[in-house]
């Protein structure tokens, strides 16, 4: 199976179906284009908290594409068609996002430094396999990537994943900690614009027994999350720490 993260679509206008009104929300609205509820990067009342990530970029940039709760990974790697959908984190279907994305794509400039999210080791640092390019219909083998694994953080352990760096600043078995520089972002790979594709695995207390995708917005959304509920999936919580999370505007 492809990694659907080794794709990044270009961005473009965000729409919902079946957006719920809310009345004299307790918490402040989710203002935007996407209504009352639109997955502006904040927890809802329902989801839970962990707080033990920061921002892995400096700034707020565009959002492209977002985690797909309706079972990321699960198809294989395909392009974009009309019709295609993210179920967000807050329940909302976003329309013309692909399908299937297993985690979060932001546009923004060659060059913008990309930190680490917490403490952790570099377990891998380097060009990913070469793989066929649906959206250039080529091969690539240029695409570069970092994972940090957080093998004890919130208790539960985690492993950031980012993809095509346009260079690295750091090596296989390097420990950092939160801020400090990964690489920079670029167009590595199968990028179709300058970006950096960021990713998190949980690595425990998953269905399979195996670091398992999820959304570190976790899930806030009227009925169970899906990717929780599969037998490949695994719980999301909310993870980025008082004003860390990046927003999730469209450009």
């Amino acid at each position: 199976m492809k990694r659907l993260c080794r794709t990044l679509l270009v961005a473009v206008p965000l729409a919902v179906t079946g957006c719920p009104k809310t009345e004299a929300p307790k918490a402040p609205p989710r203002e935007g284009r996407l209504g009352a509820q639109r997955c502006s990067g904040q927890p809802g009342p329902k989801n839970p908290v962990l707080p033990v990530l920061q921002r892995p970029f400096d700034g707020h940039y565009p959002v492209l594409n977002l985690f797909d709760h309706d079972l990321p990974l699960v198809a294989d790697l395909k392009p974009f068609v009309e019709g295609d959908r993210e179920l967000t984190y807050c329940g909302i279907d976003a329309l013309g996002l692909a399908e299937g994305f297993a985690g979060y794509a932001f546009a923004m400039p060659e060059g913008t430094p990309v930190l680490a999210p917490a403490d952790g080791e570099v377990v891998r640092a380097g060009p990913a396999p070469a793989f066929n390019c649906v959206l250039t219909h080529r091969m690539v083998d240029d695409q570069l990537e970092v994972d940090v694994e957080h093998s004890t953080l919130g208790n539960i352990g985690f492993r950031t994943h980012f993809a095509h760096l346009a260079s690295l600043n750091v090596k296989v078995g390097e420990r950092v900690v939160a801020g400090q520089r990964l690489g920079v972002a670029g167009r590595t790979g199968c990028a179709t614009t300058s970006a950096l594709y960021f990713e998190v695995r949980r690595l425990t207390g998953t269905r399979t027994g195996r670091p398992v995708v999820v959304d570190p917005y976790g899930w806030d959304g009227p009925s169970p999350d899906p990717w929780a509920q599969d037998e490949r999936g695994a719980p999301s919580v909310y993870l980025w720490k008082p004003n860390e999370a990046p927003t999730l505007k469209s450009r």
